[in-house]
């Protein structure tokens, strides 16, 4: 409940702002603002702090890592003469997946899949690529790799290349994530075809609830990924576009996984009601039968049980044990019956 709350009030920040109003929207406290450039070509990788210009034949990537400071981030952003309406998105950390086109730069909205579902907005302009994030991830340390191996093809590759890449990651971090919730299904539906008393219809709920989160945030993927390799902008080369396209299969699976994750819960959600329907159903017969047995057993008591003179038996020595071996025998009897009728 309080995580949906704090959704609202991510809204309330920008009630009645205008169009590309530039203030940090989020449920958490914004990081401070890191800004690093990687500069890199052929044969040669640097990194340098803040803004660094690019010398000839370089590719520029520009890595900026909490929304604290605002002022420094635009500053950046309009040397690339990034729109307002696009640092808006980035600075609003509940955005949807998301592709945008312009006409001097690309951008890209993204969500990482990790405990904090870390958002990051990608920038594409000619030799250059812009990234605001959040926060830092540990998911791109291989990219980075990348880049500082003179052997790779990132780094003798185009900034379309680099922008593949990102998604690329991104992406796979998305298939390993479904790949744990299809486990977790797995033993959960074993759980409750087995045990059911050893979970709850809160856990089954719970569990639900990270798959249609990991829906919801893949759901436009395919979208971009197809808007991308359609497009006829210049900053997107064969190359980039061929690779794009690989992506796009994992993201057509990852569409497919999580339909099928979605139906396999429902199920699993019905399996668990109906075993505790049964499980409620034999307890009530159970009682039935017990009950059915103690209604002859109650009329023979409550009639010997009258405060009449002259009752059978009642003047006999054995007479009390004559009721109470009657009222064995009822009992054996109506357990056998119910017994041969398979109702117990």
């Amino acid at each position: 409940m309080i995580e949906k709350r704090a959704n609202h009030y991510i809204h309330k920040k920008k009630e009645g702002l205008a169009p590309g109003s530039l203030v940090y929207a989020s449920a958490s406290e914004a990081q401070p603002t890191r800004i690093t450039t990687h500069l890199y070509k052929r044969g040669s990788y640097r990194v340098e702090d803040g803004l660094a210009d690019r010398e000839e034949g370089e590719t520029q990537y520009i890595e900026i890592t909490g929304l604290q400071d605002l002022e420094q981030i635009v500053d950046v952003a309009k040397r690339f003469s990034i729109s307002n309406l696009s640092l808006e998105d980035a600075f609003s950390t509940n955005q949807r997946l998301k592709l945008d086109e312009y006409d001097s730069y690309l951008s890209v909205t993204l969500r990482i899949p990790d405990q904090a579902e870390t958002q990051i907005t990608l920038f594409l302009g000619t030799g250059w690529l812009l990234s605001i994030a959040e926060a830092k991830s540990p998911i791109f340390d291989p990219l980075f790799a990348q880049l500082k191996n003179p052997t790779s093809k990132l780094q003798g590759g185009s900034v379309g290349m680099l922008l593949h890449v990102f998604i690329d990651t991104v992406v796979d971090q998305y298939l390993l994530k479904a790949d744990e919730l299809e486990l977790a299904t797995e033993s959960l539906e074993e759980v409750v075809i087995t045990h059911a008393e050893q979970t709850s219809a809160s856990a089954i709920h719970h569990h639900k609830g990270k798959i249609l989160r990991l829906r919801r945030m893949t759901a436009p993927l395919r979208e971009i990924l197809a808007t991308l390799i359609r497009s006829q902008s210049e900053l997107l080369d064969h190359n980039t576009i061929f690779l794009l396209r690989d992506v796009q299969d994992h993201a057509l699976w990852l569409a497919e996984e999580c339909e099928m994750l979605r139906e396999t819960i429902s199920s699993i959600m019905e399996v668990y009601l109906s075993s505790l329907d049964m499980k409620m159903n034999s307890i009530m017969k159970v009682l039935t039968i017990i009950s059915t047995i103690f209604i002859p057993l109650t009329f023979l008591t409550g009639l010997y049980g009258m405060n009449f003179i002259h009752i059978p038996f009642s003047s006999l020595w054995w007479g009390f044990y004559a009721i109470l071996a009657g009222c064995i025998i009822v009992v054996l009897i109506m357990a056998l019956y119910f017994r041969k009728k398979q109702w117990w």
